[in-house]
């Protein structure tokens, strides 16, 4: 069975790893805003309707990505209150 110095350190990696997610995702939600800011200015006063269904993919990126942080931050607090409790 694992010390709780043992669980701790291993919590405490479980929180740095959710933390580079967190990069991770910001990174892509700001290449995925990126793409949807060129793909608008080019295809600007397009009306095809698969230009503006490729917007709205990118925004459901962005706004998934969000949702997704939200996930990790909550789970990051749940394990920092678990570690603290040790």
């Amino acid at each position: 069975m694992a010390s709780i110095e043992e669980v701790r350190a291993a919590i405490a990696q479980a929180v740095d790893k959710a933390t580079q997610s967190q990069a991770a995702l910001q990174q892509a939600a700001q290449l995925a805003e990126d793409a949807q800011a060129l793909l608008s200015s080019v295809t600007q006063g397009s009306v095809q309707n698969d230009v503006e269904q490729t917007n709205a993919h990118f925004a459901q990126v962005v706004g998934g990505v969000g949702e997704l942080q939200n996930f990790l931050g909550a789970g990051i607090s749940s394990a920092e209150g678990i570690n603290a409790r040790l």
